[in-house]
């Protein structure tokens, strides 16, 4: 079969497939709202970005989970007693048979 077919449309699928590459490229460099303000949302009036203070509320934060997390921990070390109110039946298997 001849390939001369196909050269003629060549042209066409390659003015296709540049419009699709085109619409994806520029979907891609197109501004999202993660970009900028989230939906549209504004801060309210007089209360400014600070980054400061934001370090400073995960700082507090951080400590607060560090605390926890030693409680548990002393907690675990120290041991759990547990008393155990029922109990589901044990059916021990003969090793030699396997039943």
């Amino acid at each position: 079969m001849s390939s001369k077919p196909f050269r003629k449309f060549a042209p066409a699928v390659l003015v296709v497939a540049g419009v699709v590459a085109g619409a994806f490229v520029s979907e891609m460099i197109r501004a999202t709202p993660a970009l900028a303000q989230q939906d549209g949302k504004l801060l309210p009036p007089g209360e400014a970005l600070n980054a400061g203070e934001q370090r400073r509320q995960q700082t507090v934060l951080l400590q607060q989970l560090s605390d926890r997390l030693t409680r548990i921990e002393s907690t675990l070390a120290a041991g759990i007693k547990v008393k155990v109110t029922e109990m589901p039946p044990v059916i021990m298997k003969d090793p030699v048979s396997g039943k």
